[in-house]
């Protein structure tokens, strides 16, 4: 659905308000009898506000204020002509602009907009009768020319100038500096004594790059451009004999183009190149199947143009394929619902509506169109007049259209593109430069990893673990960074022992002066010896030699400790059996047995089993003074797993970090990390402490993919703050991501420095597939390759590099409106272009017949906005329907069809 709304019963010329504050304002100047009688009541002029951006659902246009004229309209023009800048009194305009409206007898009259908002008598700042020449009635007393077209000039120095044209075929110009009746100026673009053009004209347009440049278009199939600073004709366009030039349009961007519309049964829309011919059109828009009757060049987008014609269309145009590529429906759904609403409610309806009086039933040929305008501020938004007395406004940008390309104004001229590394490329079309800059978007980030290299650097591992256990802002992160300085201790395990809090010569020291109750050892009473029965039977089975028996009598008696020293003179089994026992009756009474007893039978497993998991210092510290150097390892680890199924994760990787093992250490790390969330200082510290960690491992030690793909989230932000050469330094392992951001990195502009990466160039992270061919591209045959190797890249030097593009620089619009002013000087003879001496003979033939060898083949200029058109192609040869040809190769020429 394009339409947004609609003014009913209104057969009337309409102008777009042309001021940002009334951008939804548009004037209608009646141009048909009101009511349904045969008396002429005069004509009328109204401002609607059309509310295109009023937010709601009722946004039905709004009658702003409106006044009575003499006559019906002819036409309607509105300029921004205010302040001083334009030429005009600024007494006599106020902001909403100025207002002309051309009647039917020839006068044209001036209006202060905000005058008919507000209903003040001062409306009308002027009303002038244009000059009666009618060169085919000498009669002074003939009926006065109708103003059938007028235009404000748009150029801020000359808005004070108004071009008009009337039915006689006159055109003349209005110098409306102080706009009253006795001081506007009136004369025509071509001096005194300028004859009629020929028929009617249909169409003013000034020039959108030389303010002194004016066309007008006429009944009589002609179209001339006035050089109104010299006075006189620049040139004559013949666009097609006998048939009516019914609108003319220049290009927006370019001063040398003009499209022009015909009335006559072929719906000719023809682009002229006045460089080059004016004869013989660019090329010819063919989409109507009827008579174009009014056409507008879109203001905000060069390559837009819409048009209505006899065939009931209005179609919308790309100029770069030369192709409809939209058609603006002629009834909406909505409003057609609506009307059969209104027709089944009853016959109350409006009596001079047409629709209420013959039941809504008009033919299609009805409803077509006879003007179509672009608004000049809302872009995408065209209005549209009906032959059933409908004022219709549309947005184009509900279209679906073929193109493929959004409008110029979703397409801005300035922009930006992030690219790797950092790097923002922008661009700003007013200055036509093309910068390249590094973001940096988080500096925090940048300053860590520069801090933390720098200071590595400058110290040894032991010192930096003990800087950073120093600066940590909680326990856990200082226990970490102080495990891992023990890490890198020659006598790690006495460091150990230490920081767990057991001092061996403190222990000592304790031992030798411990005293219960504060007594003297040597004064403690001494151990009651064994009865006498007892004493007897421990001699009498040593006197035999039965060591056994008397350890056991001992035993029973209570005397362990002579149980222990008769044991040790009765070899190894009865010395392991005593030890057993002993452990087992003293086990309870005194705890520290279970120690002694995993220490002597070698059941530190055993002991790490059964340990209490909130003692794990203790533990550790047995393992650190009892275990095994090839055994400490895996007693840390079991260690570490017997506090992560108790839940102690923290302590457990600490744990882990003495077993030397970076992935069970990490995963409580990776847990705080998650916690963190997206926090890229947290990803630091993480970093880091793993960095640091291997650097006590062997160095074949690699990560795993999870650890791997943490480091490469650490390099990509590192990359994307544009710090390149650090990011490499951090692509551990193998995986997919790792290895596509080191090929990234060694293919980058930093890449020859990294030299890791440079000493052992990254393979290549994709797989080469050949995809072929194709065989028939638009007609040209294109020979398959019999084989086809994918290239080897060994270095950025060696890697395929794509081939260079150059594009022409396109002129300023300064210099391209000078360079118009230039060329309009005069008009080139037969429309041919100049040459030099150095031409050939076929290619002076053809700029003296250049009508059949306009093409934009060889004009860069014109095949960047218009694509490949012209009337020829002079290098295949190939003839296009309904143009003139030429064999430019060879000697012969062939004449147009």
């Amino acid at each position: 659905m394009t339409l947004i709304t609609q003014i009913e019963d209104k057969g009337a010329v309409v102008a777009w308000s042309p001021i940002g504050e009334y951008a939804d304002v548009i004037a209608l100047g009646s141009k048909e009898k009101g009511g349904i009688g045969f008396d002429d009541y005069g004509g009328e002029l109204e401002l609607y506000d059309l509310n295109i951006t009023k937010e709601g659902s009722n946004n039905s246009p709004t009658l702003l204020g409106s006044l009575k004229t003499s006559t019906r309209f002819g036409s309607i023009a509105w300029s921004t002509a205010s302040g001083a800048s334009s030429g005009i009194d600024g007494s006599n305009v106020t902001s909403s602009g100025i207002l002309a409206g051309g009647l039917l007898d020839g006068t044209v009259n001036l209006w202060k907009p905000s005058s008919i908002m507000n209903d003040l008598p001062d409306a009308t700042l002027a009303s002038v009768t244009l000059p009666n020449n009618n060169d085919n009635n000498t009669n002074s007393n003939s009926s006065a020319a109708v103003v059938s077209t007028l235009k404000f000039n748009p150029h801020p120095d000359s808005r004070h100038l108004l071009a008009t044209g009337t039915s006689s075929g006159h055109v003349y110009m209005m110098d409306c500096t102080t706009p009253s009746e006795s001081t506007t100026n009136i004369y025509s673009p071509g001096g005194e004594g300028t004859k009629s053009q020929g028929g009617e004209i249909t169409q003013v347009s000034w020039n959108s790059q030389v303010s002194h440049i004016l066309a007008s278009s006429c009944a009589n199939g002609t179209v001339v451009v006035w050089d109104t600073r010299q006075k006189k004709p620049w040139c004559e366009l013949r666009c097609e004999a006998n048939c009516p030039v019914s609108d003319m349009k220049w290009n927006p961007t370019q001063g040398l183009h003009m499209m022009t519309a015909s009335e006559g049964g072929g719906g000719h829309l023809r682009l002229w190149d006045l460089r080059a011919s004016t004869s013989m059109p660019l090329t010819t828009l063919e989409g109507h199947a009827g008579g174009v009757l009014s056409m507008d060049w879109c203001p905000h987008d060069e390559t837009l143009l819409v048009s209505c014609g006899n065939d009931n269309r209005t179609l919308l145009w790309d100029l770069y394929s030369l192709q409809p590529i939209a058609e603006v429906p002629n009834e909406d759904v909505t409003v057609v619902g609506s009307a059969a609403a209104a027709a089944a409610a009853g016959s109350n309806g409006n009596a001079s509506d047409p629709s209420s009086i013959y039941g809504g039933g008009l033919s299609s040929s009805q409803q077509k169109r006879n003007d179509v305008q672009w608004s000049p501020l809302r872009r995408g938004v065209i209005s549209t007049c009906s032959f059933d007395r409908k004022i219709q406004a549309h947005s184009v940008v509900g279209l679906a259209t073929k193109c493929g390309r959004p409008p110029k104004w979703m397409s801005p001229g300035s922009g930006v593109s992030c690219g790797f590394g950092g790097v923002v490329v922008s661009i700003e079309a007013q200055q036509k430069v093309v910068k390249i800059d590094t973001i940096v978007e988080h500096p925090e980030l940048v300053e860590a990893s520069e801090k933390f290299e720098s200071e590595f650097a400058a110290t040894d591992c032991i010192t930096y673990c003990h800087t950073m256990a120093e600066r940590a802002e909680d326990d856990y992160e200082s226990q970490v960074w102080s495990f891992m300085q023990i890490m890198f201790e020659t006598d790690a395990r006495e460091q150990l022992l230490n920081y767990l809090g057991f001092d061996p010569e403190k222990i000592n020291q304790a031992a030798m002066e411990f005293n219960e109750d504060g007594s003297n050892p040597s004064d403690a009473e001494p151990i009651p010896a064994m009865s006498k029965d007892a004493e007897n039977a421990v001699k009498d089975a040593l006197l035999v030699g039965n060591f056994e028996a008397a350890v056991e009598c001992c035993f029973r008696s209570g005397n362990y400790a002579d149980a222990l020293v008769l044991a040790s003179c009765g070899g190894a089994e009865l010395w392991a059996k005593t030890q057993a026992e002993y452990f087992s009756r003293e086990a309870e009474r005194r705890p520290f047995l279970s120690l002694v007893s995993a220490v002597i039978h070698g059941q530190l497993t055993e002991l790490v089993g059964r340990s209490d998991p909130k003692k794990w210092r203790e533990t550790l510290a047995v393992l650190s003074t009892y275990g095994q150097s090839e055994e400490f390892p895996s007693l840390c680890a079991a260690l570490g797993d017997r506090l992560e199924e108790s839940g102690d994760t923290a302590n457990a990787s600490l744990c882990y970090m003495c077993a030397l093992d970076l992935g069970q250490a990490v995963k409580y790390w990776k847990i705080t990390l998650e916690d963190a969330g997206t926090n890229l200082l947290s990803l630091q510290d993480f970093v880091e402490k793993v960095s640091v960690f291997t650097q006590a491992l062997d160095c074949s030690h690699d990560l795993d993919d999870e650890v791997s793909n943490l480091f490469a989230d650490y390099s990509t932000a590192l990359a994307n703050q544009g710090d390149l050469v650090s990011a490499a330094k951090y692509l551990k392992g193998d995986t997919k991501d790792t290895k596509e951001l080191r090929d990234r990195i060694y293919r980058s502009r930093f890449g020859s420095f990294c030299p890791d990466l440079m000493a052992s160039p990254p393979d290549f992270p994709y797989n080469y597939v050949n995809v072929g061919v194709a065989r028939d591209l638009h007609g040209i045959t294109l020979k398959q390759p019999s084989s086809w190797d994918p290239p080897v890249a060994a270095s950025p030097a060696l890697a395929p590099q794509p081939e260079p593009t150059y594009a022409q620089p396109s002129a300023s619009p300064t210099d391209s409106s000078q360079a118009a002013a230039n060329q309009m000087q005069q008009p080139q003879n037969n429309g041919a272009i100049n040459g030099t001496s150095s031409v050939s003979t076929t290619q002076r033939v053809a700029s003296k017949y250049g009508d059949g060898f306009v093409t934009s083949a060889s004009n860069p200029q014109l095949a960047e906005q218009y694509g490949n058109v012209g009337t020829s192609n002079p290098y295949s040869n190939a003839n296009r329907p309904g143009t003139a040809a030429a064999a430019v190769g060879g000697q012969q020429m062939k004449k147009a069809p």
